[in-house]
């Protein structure tokens, strides 16, 4: 677990906090966390452009959810998937700028039954 301390609450929380800049869909109550829907949107703050983002779900066995990288740096990009939760948590996107800046949000997700199960 130690490789994934900058996943830490802690450590996220320490993160530049953008709610204007990465807007976040989930569901609030889940009733599994086997597949639940995800929608990000982005948009860079002014004079930026968007270069990666990454989905992370700290309380999970493995937190990193998505790494994704943006093949052109842009001002606007939406994602959807669906993701997997251990239990209920928040789940976090990190968003890396042309500059380099890394801006966060984050959105509580409450699971009435896990998905994931550490193998201890």
């Amino acid at each position: 677990q130690s490789q994934y301390l900058e996943y830490q609450p802690i450590a996220l929380k320490k993160l530049a906090i953008d709610t204007k800049a990465i807007e976040l869909d989930i569901p609030p109550l889940a009733d599994t966390g086997n597949s639940i829907p995800f929608t990000i949107k982005l948009i860079a703050p002014a004079d930026r452009l968007i270069q990666s983002f990454e989905i992370i779900a700290p309380e999970n066995p493995f937190p990193m959810v998505l790494r994704g990288k943006i093949p052109k740096a842009s001002k606007n990009y939406q994602f959807s998937t669906r993701i997997r939760l251990a239990l209920s948590q928040d789940v976090w996107v990190i968003v890396t700028l042309d500059n380099g800046q890394k801006i966060a949000n984050s959105v509580p997700s409450v699971v009435t039954l896990n998905a994931c199960f550490d193998a201890t």
